[in-house]
């Protein structure tokens, strides 16, 4: 049967999307708190900056009016502190200004030609800005730091410090830098997003190819399962999934199910073999039964013969019904609707007991039993009827098989926790190739003694079961043109 391959179908595209998707969330997630955090770096940086220039500018101020102290209305001093504020504010780019105790602006860089330190006038670009009462409360407690409008001074938020100045150790005013935020974190971003954005389109690219293989070969094991369960359903077990290279679950699944396929093929086969078996055991006694039942009704065979030929169609029906019995006996074993009746008996009384049965072909084939009278008392546990079953078997084969003038001998051993019997018969013996066949269903070593001995390959399968039911085993020991020993285990 040629196999058809699966395409790739929902399985695959479903979960290569969905690994896409995590990919693309991660990344997303990743960035989005990438750009968090270099905005908020960059906020403290900013702030940061700001801090050291208002404590700079504070330092200067109050080194500045302490060494003039008694000069603190010159206009040089206006001069020195006006040219420090201009000087600041053109090299950060930030607004710069010095206010007194009451928020008032003293002096920015517009004030630069004005020479004087009490300043009334305010310049046109301050004007507009008053220090919140609680912003200079603030200040004179300590040093400011945050971002903010400074009470809607500016309309956009500013990274904000106030650092105060003292003369003679008394507060004397604050000075102020204000440099406005958003652009430069808005720089920073903007670098760290190209950056970020060329990164992660290589990622993406490399990460989706990966992605697209490995869910590739998780793919395929599945649509290798899936041939394999198409082919299956229509009766063919001769496909097996290809192993994987991994120590995962799907490498683990794949090797159980071609182990499940290996036992269905058995169990097919096994199927297949018994409908064949059982239509040839049951086609050759009908064959015979119908010739002879034919021959006798239409004169072919004469009176005087027919007791004889009645005799065999007995002997052939007698062989259906042993056969049709040992096949329900089975059926009820492996169906699990057989129950079992243990007691006590001795297992040396029902060996003497089925010899005795046999001893009319015993002596006709002039066989030697050896330790029969030798067996001491063995009690063993289990379904007597089933036992007697088992022995009834073994002993038919050995008697079967073992040539005329030939030898059987019986032993029964114990140990603490077992009984064993074995019965052994001298004669052909069994192939070695053949030992551990020798228990499967309808099987025979000679396929044309089939006849001859009116086998049915069935004993040994359902002694082999029935032992089973009881805990038991039972092994095969042979050498071609010698012997054959069944030893049976039961449990004590």
């Amino acid at each position: 049967m040629k196999i058809r391959k699966s395409k790739k179908g929902a399985f695959f595209f479903k979960y290569f999307f969905i690994f896409s998707a995590i990919v693309l969330i991660s990344f997303l997630v990743i960035g989005i708190s990438l750009m968090l955090f270099v905005a908020n770096f960059f906020s403290s940086q900013t702030l940061k900056e700001t801090q050291s220039h208002a404590h700079e500018l504070a330092t200067a101020t109050t080194e500045l009016l302490n060494s003039n102290a008694v000069k603190t209305n010159s206009e040089a001093t206006a001069l020195l502190m006006c040219q420090n504020v201009d000087m600041l504010a053109s090299t950060t780019g930030s607004d710069v200004y010095i206010c007194n105790i009451n928020g008032q602006i003293e002096i920015c860089p517009e004030t630069i030609d004005k020479y004087r330190l009490e300043f009334n006038n305010q310049c046109e670009i301050h004007e507009k800005i008053q220090i919140p009462t609680t912003y200079v409360q603030r200040a004179k407690n300590g040093n400011v730091a945050e971002f903010s409008t400074l009470g809607n001074s500016y309309d956009t938020y500013h990274s904000i410090s106030m650092e105060p100045f003292y003369v003679n150790d008394n507060f004397y005013g604050f000075c102020v830098v204000a440099s406005p935020v958003t652009g430069e974190i808005l720089s920073g971003i903007k670098q760290v997003f190209a950056l970020f954005m060329v990164s992660a389109a290589i990622a993406l690219v490399l990460v989706t190819i990966a992605v697209y293989v490995m869910t590739g070969k998780i793919a395929k094991p599945i649509r290798n399962l899936e041939t394999a369960t198409n082919l299956y359903s229509s009766g063919d077990f001769s496909y097996r999934v290809p192993e994987i290279n991994s120590n995962d679950e799907l490498a683990h699944l794949i090797t159980k199910f071609n182990a499940m396929a290996t036992s269905l093929s058995q169990i097919e086969n096994s199927r297949r073999s018994f409908v064949a078996n059982v239509s040839h055991e049951f086609k050759t006694p009908m064959t015979t039964i119908g010739g002879f039942i034919n021959g006798i009704l239409d004169g072919t065979i004469p009176p005087e013969k027919q007791d004889y030929y009645l005799s065999i169609v007995s002997s052939e029906i007698n062989r259906l019904s042993k056969m049709v019995s040992m096949m329900l006996n089975i059926s009820k074993i492996e169906t699990g609707n057989v129950e079992i009746n243990v007691e006590s008996f001795d297992l040396s009384q029902k060996l003497l007991t089925t010899f005795l049965g046999f001893e009319q072909l015993i002596s006709k084939k002039n066989i030697e039993i050896i330790g029969i009278d030798d067996l001491e008392p063995t009690i063993a546990h289990g379904d007597s009827a089933m036992i007697d079953q088992v022995i009834y078997n073994l002993v038919d084969n050995a008697v079967k098989f073992t040539d005329i003038g030939g030898k059987i001998s019986v032993n029964t051993v114990n140990d603490k926790k077992h009984v064993y019997f074995a019965v052994t018969n001298t004669g052909k013996g069994i192939p070695a190739e053949s030992l551990e066949k020798v228990f499967d269903r309808f099987y025979k070593v000679d396929q044309s003694r089939s006849t001859d001995t009116k086998s049915t390959g069935l004993g040994l399968y359902l002694i082999k079961s029935i032992l089973s039911l009881h805990n038991g085993t039972i092994t095969v020991e042979s050498e071609p043109d010698s012997f054959t020993r069944f030893t049976v285990k039961l449990p004590k």
